[in-house]
């Protein structure tokens, strides 16, 4: 058994019987043995040694053939014309190289800028890292263009910007960026920009009322134009379902009305956004001013419809005049329509001393 396992033979020596057991063995009891493998091409020094003593014949090359090793064509960009058709030279995206693009172009950083200027085209790294948009020049985006012109459709003259707001209400609006960085992403794609004109949305008084409230100054009463603009969320995709959720949240809300809502109507002109001139102060002390004139000049021909008539037309200055922006050409209407009520056909400055 021992023998079997250790391939150790008792009728050995007992030198020989601890030899064998330093000794690595394999399963049946043979020794390990080195195997030198050697390459099949030959090695630098034995070529070496077969060509001094003869053994090994040198062929020797043709000139012509040395010659043409020998020869290196010049770069393409030195033989290119100034009338090179570009697109067939670059037609795809790929990456820079220097042989190619006939332009002095230098990138990279050295220390003392003022003193070296950065590295030259040939060979230089920092214009292969970076992409290049070579194939998108000019001349390559007008083929391009009018490749696929056959395709498209004209747009409709008569699509407007009137008709656009009209059949078209809803406009959404996001941009794309190209940079240089460790990442194809920018986070200022994902801003989802959403633009409705109010009177899309067939609202009534309260409704409107409401829903320019909620909305602050996202609201532009000149242009009557409402936007949203969502950029809270990680991707583009889900901006745009926010700001859909808030518009529609916005509208179902503009037609709720609690119970706190509810107000009589001397309360309402207190909480109204705007001032209006029906059942205003301004409205009483006009009426019996212009009672008053009446009776003073005994001027039967001045009926109630025609003081209602004056006042309604004044009425639209003074409301403009209150809910608007003061400026020279609002100052100027209101005054003017004083005048006309009143019936003053001078100004003051034209007035005789």
């Amino acid at each position: 058994m021992k023998q079997a396992v250790s391939g150790i033979n008792p009728n050995d020596s007992e030198e020989e019987q601890k030899r064998i057991l330093s000794e690595e063995r394999d399963s049946k009891g043979e020794p390990f043995r080195p195997v030198f493998l050697y390459p099949k091409r030959k090695l630098r020094m034995q070529l070496n040694i077969e060509r001094e003593t003869g053994q090994m014949k040198v062929q020797s090359l043709p000139r012509g053939d040395i010659f043409q090793r020998m020869m290196v064509r010049r770069p393409r960009k030195e033989e290119m014309s100034t009338e090179q058709d570009w697109p067939s030279v670059w037609p795809v995206a790929r990456s820079f190289r220097s042989s190619v693009v006939p332009l002095p172009i230098r990138m990279g950083a050295r220390r003392h800028p003022e003193r070296r200027a950065p590295f030259k085209t040939e060979g230089n790294l920092e214009l292969v890292k970076i992409p290049n948009f070579l194939h998108l020049t000019p001349a390559a985006i007008e083929r391009h263009c009018n490749a696929i012109k056959k395709f498209c459709t004209k747009w409709p003259e008569k699509l407007d910007d009137n008709a656009r707001h009209k059949f078209f209400p809803l406009t959404v609006s996001y941009c794309d960026y190209v940079h240089q960085g460790n990442s194809l992403r920018d986070m200022r794609s994902r801003v989802i920009i959403v633009q409705l004109k109010l009177s899309a949305l067939y609202l009534d008084d309260h409704a409107v009322d409401k829903l320019i409230r909620l909305v602050g100054d996202r609201y532009n009463p000149e242009n009557d134009m409402l936007t949203i603009v969502t950029d809270r969320c990680f991707t583009r995709k889900q901006n745009y379902d926010y700001a859909m959720y808030l518009l529609i949240a916005l509208y179902n809300e503009s037609f709720k009305v609690e119970d706190w809502e509810v107000k009589k109507p001397e309360d309402i002109r207190l909480i109204s956004r705007t001032i209006d001139f029906k059942g205003s102060k301004m409205e009483n002390d006009l009426q019996n001013l212009l009672i008053n004139m009446k009776e003073e000049k005994g001027n039967e021909t001045i009926t109630m419809q025609k003081m209602d008539s004056k006042l309604e037309e004044f009425s639209k200055s003074w409301e403009n005049y209150r809910n608007s922006k003061e400026t020279f050409e609002t100052v100027r209407n209101y005054a003017e329509s004083i005048k006309k009520l009143l019936g003053i056909s001078q100004s003051l400055d034209q007035s005789a001393p």
